[in-house]
């Protein structure tokens, strides 16, 4: 992506399966983990769901949770662009409408969306109490 090239799916996959591996110890040993990745697509999630050894494919009902920073493309690119120039980001901001191409949301999959035009801290707020909502009485023991 520095090179400004998409990652192709044989990219993607094992860097996925790795960060679903991190998930999956941090469960057992119960442990929150919050992973910042643009699993964009559904089957990506799906494989970061499946390291919730009680997950049943394609139930979305389980203890890893994605969140949304939702905001407009001219926005996310400004930020790039910003980042960039601070010599911040690898990815350079041609790549962008690629990514917000491959974004995938399904209703379905229950997950969380937060405006990213606000503060850092409220953002953390948001998410927290998001959670914090959503979690069932066997994944809020955890």
């Amino acid at each position: 992506m520095r090179a400004g090239i998409p990652l192709s799916e044989e990219d993607r996959i094992p860097w996925l399966e790795t960060l679903r591996d991190a998930l999956r110890e941090s469960l057992v040993n119960r442990k929150s983990l919050i992973l910042g990745c643009s699993a964009l697509q559904k089957r990506y999630r799906e494989i970061l769901r499946c390291a919730d050894p009680n997950y049943e494919p394609e139930s979305y009902t389980c203890v890893v949770k994605f969140v949304l920073l939702d905001a407009e493309a001219d926005v996310l690119a400004a930020r790039l662009e910003k980042r960039a120039a601070e010599g911040k980001h690898f990815m350079p901001s041609s790549l962008l409408r690629s990514q917000l191409e491959l974004l995938q949301i399904d209703d379905s999959e229950g997950i969380l969306k937060v405006d990213a035009t606000l503060s850092s801290h409220v953002i953390v707020e948001t998410i927290q109490a998001l959670v914090i909502k959503t979690e069932s009485p066997s994944t809020a023991k955890q």
